[in-house]
């Protein structure tokens, strides 16, 4: 393996050994968090600092806070563990009902490892402003290259996903689309992707949809029914755990 600038492993190790030279025993913590060894986690974070200049680049579609974590957190979690710039644009907070959603999306977030930001549409009105979806969702395509995009799945009954998702497919037409699932909104879903998570994905899943403390009161609000999801779509996948999506395109030159 050739490494780009002259600069070996080492020279990486050593400034990653430096950086938590003055926390090292939080470094120890996160190992034995996630089931690691110190040997594994150093070496990915050395992978990721050489993969940093050509990091991939994911969106995540949300049409209401939470939604991105509730169908795709786990994923979210193990593409920013393997360097992965992951930004979430969440639609609605709901503010005249929930004043406290936006911090709560933004303690969520930073559990995750993402960059967010929070528009201002109202809830279940997303069908009346769609032109204005269209047009943020178009402008921002312009402004940043992603490699892959998550959004409802095209069967989702809420009428501000099937929105969101009608639109991204008209904005985002150079790269992959996944539908994430929320078996509450899905009468009928035919999921045909499959990603593998490990327990330490569906950790930072659960601590960061925990953060959602207005949202609790949802009967699908709880984590074993968080686990019962992931547990099933990992079966199908033979993994110990999954996230499943709806395959809409598909580009591979992105993802190889």
């Amino acid at each position: 393996m050739a490494w780009k600038k002259g600069k070996k492993p080492e020279q990486y190790l050593f400034t990653i050994t430096d950086e938590f030279s003055d926390n090292w025993k939080s470094f120890k913590e996160e190992a034995k968090d996630n089931n690691q060894n110190i040997s594994e986690l150093l070496r990915n974070t050395v992978s990721s600092k050489l993969k940093n200049n050509a990091a991939k680049k994911a969106l995540v579609l949300s049409p209401h806070t939470d939604d991105a974590e509730l169908g795709c957190g786990g994923t979210i979690a193990k593409l920013i563990e393997e360097g992965w710039k992951v930004h979430v644009i969440y639609f609605s907070a709901v503010a005249e009902r929930y004043p406290n959603l936006v911090e709560e999306a933004a303690n969520s977030g930073k559990i995750l490892g993402i960059t967010h930001e929070v528009l201002d549409f109202h809830t279940r009105f997303f069908p009346r402003d769609r032109q204005e979806i269209l047009q943020a969702l178009y402008d921002h395509s312009r402004s940043i290259n992603y490699d892959l995009v998550f959004t409802p799945t095209t069967t989702d009954i809420h009428q501000d996903h099937g929105v969101v998702t009608a639109e991204a497919k008209r904005a985002f037409r150079n790269c992959t689309l996944l539908g994430y699932e929320l078996p509450w909104n899905n009468l009928s879903v035919s999921l045909n992707c499959f990603i593998p998570l490990e327990e330490r994905h569906i950790k930072k899943k659960i601590l960061a949809l925990d953060c959602y403390d207005s949202q609790k009161h949802n009967p699908y609000f709880s984590e074993k029914f968080f686990r019962s999801v992931v547990k099933m779509r990992g079966i199908q996948l033979s993994s110990p755990f999954a996230e499943g999506f709806e395959t809409i395109k598909v580009r591979l030159d992105q993802l190889l």
